[in-house]
């Protein structure tokens, strides 16, 4: 990376971001914190017009179902206010119409309900409007459960305050009304009340005799359909018709709104602009003949060499082969590699596939998870998915040349295999591959740590540290010296002779400290307290040696998830009545869990190792993105830029 500083005029500024900065490969970093000492040089404050209207040109996509996409535009000198007239126009149009449809919709429903409570009135011969005009009855108008009525209908006809005819006589419900004097209608209404008469009300719009109100009712609901299909037949033209024009339109205030932030990296005087960021060496050359064809312009690498630089960590850009691109984002979620750290991309990619073959290893249902994998890639666009296609290929691989099983099979294969659970040898076996497995992978993490070392220039690191080369051939010391008293190795070497191969690496891993500065050439260096340094150091080296034997155990649960793999299957198989005549769907579905189930521990326990056990050697993962403003129109703009 280089860090590189454009000046020039300030009233070229907005023409400079348009053509070089904007969508090119510069990583703006803020111009006013290196630059902080010089007279009169101001941050810009300028409010982004065109913030509030890329938030309602994403507003009025979602309203006409668009998807953002970019289009290209015509002009950069279209004002803000020209923009934001286009935007009202078409969302006034849009509003207007779903309004109508709205309230078309309200009054299809309200005819329904209508229309349920004229189909308990088409007994009624007397034009309904007059009930609502009556000075001296009032009526109700509703129901009761049918057996409350049968039981009480004469009672109700005794009454002489009252008077009940019923509409409608259903299986479960007595529909009707009942007329009353006002002046006792309080004490009708309560006797109803007690009968669990529900009111129904009757729509002002109601006229005529019941048999009338229908017919013109259900004219009136025919009408309004119509006339709900003409609205949204409306709406459906207005979003085709002016999806071109608005995505011109939505590209061109996205572009400004994104060019305008650039602003928040930028400083400036009365005259001049500045702007500060990081270019990959590769392109700087094409980067600055694209600024050099402006006049009055000036470019100049402030540094070639980023560990120059006091004030900013320069970014990080992976570049890794195609094959090992897929496992770019599971590193990130453990944190991008520092600016002189090597990226451990293609070993993750290589140590994580491998230890889900080996401890998922079938090929029926590595074959399922390719399948599942490139699903969700292509119709979901996970970016998971092409992991699990690569963990899927190492369980076929392996369950095909190393254990032969296929959907828990296991002499369906003529190749030779490894059954882990076949004698208790071959369980033993297995059990202490793991553990040799584990020895590889952690002497691979620090020699991986001793490159870091070497690429940061950080002797100390490179020769006394706990991951450095006095680490390694303790390592191996203790490992040969604990992994025979464990019961996974015959004797590797004399005790005498794992002593003294210790004995120096646990002195300078003890001294690592003072050993560092002088490696570095940092001057004198001198505990406070020789007491607290002892103490310290001794803790620290008792918890070296705890982790060598921790981390490497650790590796056990490699051949344990292979075991209990293969003990899950042989459960299936038994509640299937055996492997010769076993039952299918038994079979389907027991292999459905497993994959579920294992599938999902097995890829967090092989990226716990990778974590745990090898990434915490020897890498930090406290890198920053390279991040070159790239407009992706398809995505949500943020808010709080």
């Amino acid at each position: 990376m280089k860090l590189v500083t454009i000046a020039g005029p300030l009233h070229d500024f907005d023409a400079v971001v348009y053509s070089s900065i904007i969508n090119q490969q510069f990583h703006p970093e803020p111009a006013a914190n290196v630059m902080k000492n010089i007279k009169y040089l101001r941050p810009f404050d300028q409010q982004n017009p065109y913030a509030e209207m890329l938030r309602q040109a994403e507003s009025v996509a979602d309203r006409l179902g668009v998807a953002l996409d970019y289009r290209p535009f015509e002009s950069l000198h279209n004002t803000p206010d020209e923009s934001a007239a286009y935007l009202r126009d078409i969302d006034e149009r849009y509003q207007t119409l779903k309004t109508e449809e709205a309230d078309l919709t309200q009054r299809i429903g309200e005819n329904e309900r209508i229309l349920m409570q004229i189909n308990h009135l088409l007994d009624v011969n007397v034009p309904l409007e007059e009930f609502f005009t009556m000075i001296y009855v009032k009526f109700r108008f509703g129901r009761m459960p049918r057996d409350i009525y049968n039981g009480f209908i004469p009672h109700m006809t005794a009454r002489s305050d009252l008077f009940f005819f019923p509409t409608s006589i259903e299986r479960d419900w007595a529909y009707g009304m009942y007329m009353t004097p006002r002046q006792g209608m309080d004490r009708v209404d309560a006797l109803f009340a007690s009968l669990q008469f529900e009111r129904i009300r009757i729509s002002d719009r109601v006229h005529g005799t019941g048999g009338e109100a229908l017919l013109e009712i259900q004219a009136d609901t025919e009408h309004t359909a119509r006339r709900l299909e003409e609205v949204r037949a409306r709406l459906d033209t207005l979003a085709k018709s002016e999806t071109e024009p608005f995505l011109r339109r939505y590209s061109y205030i996205r572009f400004m709104n994104d060019s305008f932030n650039i602003r928040r990296f930028a400083a400036h005087t009365e005259e001049s602009f500045y702007l500060l960021g990081w270019v990959p060496g590769p392109e700087y050359d094409a980067f600055a003949a694209r600024l050099g064809r402006r006049d009055n312009l000036t470019v100049v690498v402030a540094a070639d060499d980023p560990d120059t630089v006091a004030d900013y960590t320069p970014p990080i850009r992976l570049k890794n082969a195609r094959i090992f691109r897929p496992f770019e984002p599971l590193l990130a979620m453990y944190g991008l590699p520092a600016y002189h750290e090597m990226d451990p991309t293609p070993v993750m990619a290589i140590t994580y596939t491998l230890l889900f073959g080996l401890m998922f290893g079938d090929a029926g249902q590595g074959a399922l998870l390719i399948l599942a994998g490139f699903l969700m890639y292509k119709l979901k666009g996970m970016w998971l998915g092409r992991v699990v296609m690569y963990g899927g290929a190492s369980a076929m691989l392996f369950g095909t040349f190393v254990y032969g099983s296929v959907f828990g099979f296991e002499d369906w294969l003529p190749l030779p295999s490894f059954k882990i659970l076949e004698n208790s040898a071959n369980t033993t076996l297995g059990l202490r591959l793991a553990v040799y497995l584990g020895v590889g992978m952690l002497v691979l993490s620090i020699l991986a740590n001793i490159v870091n070392g070497i690429r940061r220039r950080d002797p100390g690191k490179i020769l006394v540290g706990p991951a450095g080369l006095a680490g390694l051939i303790l390592y191996l010391s203790v490992t040969a010296g604990v992994l025979p008293i464990l019961g996974f190795a015959e004797q590797i070497l004399p005790f005498g002779a794992v002593v003294a191969l210790a004995a120096l690496p646990v002195l300078l891993i003890f001294l690592r400290e003072p050993l560092s500065h002088m490696l570095a050439r940092r001057g004198r260096w001198k505990p406070e307290k020789m007491s607290d340094f002892l103490a310290e150091n001794l803790f620290e080296l008792i918890e070296v040696l705890l982790s060598y034997i921790t981390n490497t155990i650790s590796f056990l649960r490699v051949g344990a998830y292979a075991i209990s793999h293969a003990s899950m299957m042989s459960v299936i198989f038994m509640l299937a009545g055996g492997a010769e005549h076993p039952s299918i769907p038994v079979v389907i579905i027991g292999n459905l869990i497993v994959m579920g189930i294992e599938g999902l521990l097995v890829g967090i326990q092989a990226l716990r190792l990778e974590f745990y056990e090898l990434f915490s050697r020897f890498y930090s993962g406290d890198g920053r993105p390279y991040n070159p403003i790239i407009i992706d129109y398809h995505a949500r703009h943020e808010r709080n830029s």
